[in-house]
């Protein structure tokens, strides 16, 4: 049993786990576009234009441009905690394949979102996929920092400190767009531009 458990926590370089990440977040983010999609033109009147037709779908470029925003910041988020650790272990990679799973999910609550944009389930689906990652994300952290666990004994404390504030963010953003998901749904996405604009403020660069 001894055996088993030293296994299970045996170090290794996370260099692959990287490879792995930067394939799954671009294939994710390259699934965003399938959400764009203008309306066939023999089901609109004679005299729909093109621009008419791209001015119906801005809601869906906003969804597209926010989805692909955030999977960005997550990457910036996931690599930066991978370029501070030293090694990885088994619970670690885990946790990280339970984030990648839910990773691959935003295109799909993305395109729930994108066709019943004042739907409160559709703004619900989309803003518990960001929640759970945001909260995996801060237990990801939690995990590797913890008795310095997978982080070299030199890195900065107050690094630490910012990065582990930074995976607060996301959960905190779409608790609020959660609410606003029964409140006023219409909304609910607006709220998570707050994520790119408080990463600037000072608690958190």
């Amino acid at each position: 049993m001894a055996k088993d458990t030293k296994n299970m926590l045996i170090w290794m370089r996370p260099e692959r786990l990287q490879s792995l990440m930067d394939g799954i977040f671009a294939f994710a983010m390259t699934l965003l576009v399938l959400n764009l999609i203008l309306p066939d033109p023999a089901n609109l009147p004679e005299e729909t234009r093109l621009h008419q037709m791209l001015q119906g779908e801005i809601q869906a470029f906003y969804n597209y441009a926010l989805s692909f925003l955030l999977l960005a910041i997550f990457w910036t988020i996931h690599s930066q905690q991978l370029h501070i650790l030293e090694k990885t272990n088994f619970p670690h990679l885990w946790l990280n394949m339970i984030i990648l799973m839910f990773i691959v999910l935003v295109p799909f609550s993305a395109s729930i979102m994108n066709d019943y944009s004042d739907d409160t389930l559709a703004n619900l689906a989309f803003a518990l996929n960001m929640f759970i990652i945001g909260v995996l994300y801060y237990f990801n952290w939690h995990y590797a920092i913890g008795k310095h666990k997978l982080i070299g004994k030199g890195v900065d404390a107050e690094r630490v400190k910012v990065a582990r504030r930074r995976s607060l963010l996301t959960p905190f953003v779409s608790a609020i767009a959660i609410v606003l998901a029964f409140v006023a749904p219409s909304f609910a996405a607006l709220s998570y531009l707050l994520i790119p604009l408080l990463r600037f403020a000072p608690p958190f660069r």
